[in-house]
């Protein structure tokens, strides 16, 4: 039975929890299909948290079935797993039509509550991330890969202990993985192999924990985008700032181990958790050889989080530890703004049109990028593509009857896909989902998307000057109910 007040608190949230065995207490954490409570085993007389699923309006429609197996997963993905550092679980059923999980209860907050309220110390930070590791150390060694390693999954309570979470998606090396080209994970932490539909391993978890400790760092993930192209885009292709250059009180050693971790090659990157939890302690072993900059940055950020009266002390008996070593003002310390890097290619290459029907009105395309279409007829001329940003597919559409002709005005379409999907312009491949950016001449044209023998219906898009990188004209569709998304 639920009883007293606890049972209004439930009543009131869009769900339908289990009762007899439980009293459901507080929401710990809602989700987009999900909700956890704080409650009490009245058998075992011990509190624990129990994860269920939401059931409201902006959940009908979904597959609860899908649901019930995800939690049925992550039970005994995480029952198999007995670590310190990872959450226990304890028990997994259905009641009236609702499945459950129970599982050990940790008072704290997560480590994306902890970032939210100003970025900790880096060696806090590390002292978070190496406990991480460790856990995924055990979890790769018992054959479990996480795949959806990110910081609202890493419990940390008051004496800085670490709980790794929700082992929803996870896989069993040996087991059945995914569909191939379906994405599992939460995309602004996903590695580039996860990104593109392939078979992930343990080194996957690897860069998605580098991703955590960057933002950790930062205060800011490396790969925020503003929208699902976007943000898929720039795993795989840009480099995001040094995390340094962000934060001056990150020293070079940490900063290269950062950038180790988000290395875009598995092969790039440290080969097991391990090797990752040692690279850490290494860096912050040699964190002091910091200058009186980063030490009074340090101190800053100490200032911001304690607030007030004791900030201010925190902050004055910093700056007075350092005054007697600056020599410069402090501001020449700080890094210049310069923006990240993303992976280009050397050169921009033609492909050659095809002859489009007599009197048919269509339009020859030309796309390029050096490297992007193997195999495709090349030409020795070159695009006329004004203010083109290498590393983005350009689309040249000119006239059939004089293909030489090429247009300098373009937009930008961000094009996505659920499963990946080749996209068509005017009846020629320009290239593949996701892309943030992809450069089309000015004027309208016929879209369409093809998926594994699936293909999208033609769509007439208006493409105009305005349409720059940063408003892009968005084209999404997916193939799983046959739509085209909201732009």
């Amino acid at each position: 039975m639920i009883s007293g007040h606890a049972a209004d608190a439930v009543a009131a949230q869009p769900v339908r929890p289990p009762s007899g065995r439980y009293e459901f207490l507080e929401v710990l954490g809602e989700g987009a299909m999900g909700i956890v409570y704080r409650a009490r085993d009245l058998e075992l007389h011990r509190t624990v948290a129990v994860k269920t699923i939401a059931r409201d309006d902006a959940t009908q429609g979904f597959d609860v079935s899908a649901v019930t197996q995800r939690l049925y997963q992550e039970a005994t993905a995480a029952a198999r797993l007995t670590h310190p550092g990872i959450v226990t679980i304890y028990d997994v059923d259905v009641c009236a039509g609702v499945p459950y999980v129970v599982m050990e209860y940790v008072k704290g907050r997560t480590l994306a509550d902890l970032i939210a309220a100003g970025p900790p110390p880096p060696d806090k930070v590390v002292h978070i991330v190496v406990q991480a590791c460790r856990a995924l150390q055990y979890a790769h060694g018992e054959g479990v890969v996480h795949r959806d390693v990110k910081s609202s999954n890493i419990m940390v309570d008051d004496a800085w202990h670490v709980k790794l979470t929700d082992f929803g998606v996870a896989r069993v090396v040996g087991t059945q993985s995914a569909q191939p080209g379906v994405m599992v994970g939460t995309p602004a932490y996903m590695s580039p192999e996860q990104v593109r539909g392939v078979e992930a391993d343990a080194r996957s978890d690897l860069f998605s924990l580098g991703v955590v400790l960057y933002e950790a760092l930062v205060g800011e993930r490396p790969f925020p985008g503003e929208d699902l192209a976007q943000v898929l885009d720039d795993v795989l292709h840009l480099e995001p700032l040094p995390a340094r250059e962000r934060n001056v009180a990150v020293s070079p050693a940490l900063d290269a181990v950062v950038k180790r971790a988000m290395s875009k090659d598995p092969d790039d990157r440290y080969p097991d958790a391990g090797a990752f939890a040692d690279a850490l302690t290494r860096a912050l072993a040699v964190r002091d050889r910091r200058g009186p900059a980063a030490v009074l940055q340090q101190g800053i950020q100490a200032a911001r989080r304690h607030g007030t009266a004791l900030g201010m002390t925190v902050l004055g008996a910093t700056a007075l530890a350092i005054l007697p070593f600056i020599v410069a003002p402090v501001w020449q310390a700080a890094p210049r703004e310069r923006q990240p890097h993303r992976q280009t290619v050397d050169a921009v290459r033609p492909v050659a049109p095809s002859a489009a029907p007599a009197g048919s009105g269509a339009a020859a395309v030309v796309v390029g990028v050096a490297g992007d279409e193997p195999g495709t007829a090349t030409s020795t001329g070159s695009i006329a593509a004004t203010n083109y940003r290498p590393g983005e597919v350009a689309v040249n559409r000119v006239a059939a009857s004089s293909p030489a002709q090429g247009v300098d005005k373009f937009g930008c379409v961000s094009v996505n896909a659920v499963p990946f999907a080749t996209v068509h312009v005017d009846g020629r491949h320009v290239g593949d989902t996701p892309r943030a950016c992809l450069r089309i001449g000015t004027g309208r044209h016929r879209l369409y998307f093809e998926s594994m023998n699936d293909r999208s219906p033609e769509r007439l898009i208006v493409v105009l000057e305005e349409h720059t990188r940063d408003n892009p004209l968005r084209m999404s569709y997916d193939f799983r109910t046959h739509r085209f998304l909201a732009r």
